[in-house]
C-alpha cells in the first residue's frame, strides 16, 4: 500500500511539472523526489533486506569430496634417538612439520610423543615409511571424516550473508534519517560477525583438509639397574629425617606452650607447699 501510494504521488507530481507550470517547479520536484526515494525505500525493504533464496549445492556426486584424515600409532623402537632422527627427517622431506614434541622418562622405558601436521597426499606415505622402523607395534588407528556437506553449507552461507551485506551497504546510501542509519548500520555490524565466525570455520576446515594429523608414540625399554644397600646415602637421609622430626617435635611444643606453662606452676606450688608443711 506504500509503494502504491509512492508511486502515484510521483506520478500526479510529474504530470503536473510536465504541464508547464512554471510556478513552485522546484518545489514540486523535491516532492516528486522525496516520493520516488519512498517508494525506493519501500522497495529496497522488499528487495534488500530480504536475503536472497539459497542455491541448492550441487550433487554431492560432483563436488570434490573434502576429507580430513587423523591416525595414531604407537610401537616400541631399538633407539628413541635414531627413530626421532628418522622421523624428523621424513617429515621435513615431505613439507610437513611438527606441532608438538613430549619426552618422558620411567623406571623402565623411555617415552617420546609427537604431533605431525603432514600434506593430506603425503600421510599414507609418511605412516607406511614411520612403520618399517617398528620394533614391536602397540596399537595404530586411522580416522577419515568426510566434512564436504559442511564445507558446500559454509561456503554457501558466507555467499549469502556477503550478498545480504551488500544489499545493506547500498540501502545505506539511499538512508536519509539517523534513524535508518544506525538501523542499517547495526544490521551491516551483525552480518560482519556472522561472516567472520563462518569464515574462521572455514579457514579450520581447510586447513584440516590441507594437512592430516599423525599422533606418534615410540618408547625404548630399558633394563632397570641393580640397586646396592647405600648404606652411607640411608644413614644420610636417617640423620636429616631424624633433624625434621625433631623440628616438628619443637613445633608441637610451641602449639602447647599454654599447657607446659600451667604444668611448671603446678609443679613449683605443690613442692612449695610439701616444703612449706615440712617446717612447720
Amino acid at each position: 500500500m506504500k509503494t502504491t501510494t509512492a508511486i502515484l504521488t510521483a506520478l500526479s507530481v510529474l504530470t503536473i511539472c510536465s504541464c508547464g507550470q512554471p510556478a513552485g517547479t522546484t518545489a514540486l520536484r523535491s516532492v516528486a523526489d522525496r516520493a520516488l526515494a519512498d517508494m525506493a525505500t519501500s522497495r529496497t525493504v522488499e528487495n534488500y533486506l530480504t536475503p536472497p533464496r539459497e542455491q541448492e549445492p550441487d550433487k554431492v556426486e560432483t563436488v570434490e569430496r573434502k576429507i580430513i584424515k587423523n591416525g595414531s600409532i604407537r610401537f616400541a623402537a631399538a633407539d628413541v634417538n635414531e627413530t626421532k632422527s628418522l622421523i624428523t627427517q621424513t617429515v621435513q622431506e615431505l613439507k610437513g612439520y611438527i606441532s608438538d614434541d613430549n619426552a618422558s622418562g620411567y623406571s623402565n622405558r623411555i617415552e617420546h610423543r609427537l604431533i605431525i601436521r603432514i600434506p593430506a597426499d603425503k600421510f599414507d606415505l609418511l605412516l607406511n615409511t614411520i612403520s618399517k622402523r617398528v620394533n614391536k607395534l602397540d596399537d595404530k588407528k586411522i580416522e577419515v571424516l568426510d566434512v564436504t556437506e559442511e564445507y558446500i553449507d559454509i561456503e554457501a552461507r558466507t555467499k549469502t550473508k556477503k550478498e545480504l551485506q551488500s544489499r545493506y551497504a547500498a540501502l545505506l546510501e539511499r538512508a536519509e534519517t539517523v534513524e535508518d542509519i544506525l538501523r542499517i548500520e547495526k544490521e551491516i555490524g551483525g552480518l560482519q560477525t556472522e561472516i567472520e565466525s563462518v569464515e574462521g570455520r572455514m579457514r579450520y576446515l581447510k586447513d584440516r583438509i590441507a594437512f592430516s594429523t599423525l599422533t606418534v608414540t615410540y618408547y625404548q625399554e630399558i633394563d632397570e639397574p641393580a640397586s646396592p644397600f647405600g648404606f652411607s646415602s640411608k644413614f644420610t637421609e636417617g640423620i636429616k629425617n631424624g633433624w625434621d622430626n625433631f623440628l616438628w617435635f619443637i613445633i608441637g611444643l610451641s602449639h602447647l606452650w599454654v599447657f607446659i606453662l600451667l604444668a611448671v606452676i603446678i609443679y613449683f606450688v605443690r613442692r612449695w607447699g610439701k616444703k612449706y608443711r615440712s617446717t612447720n
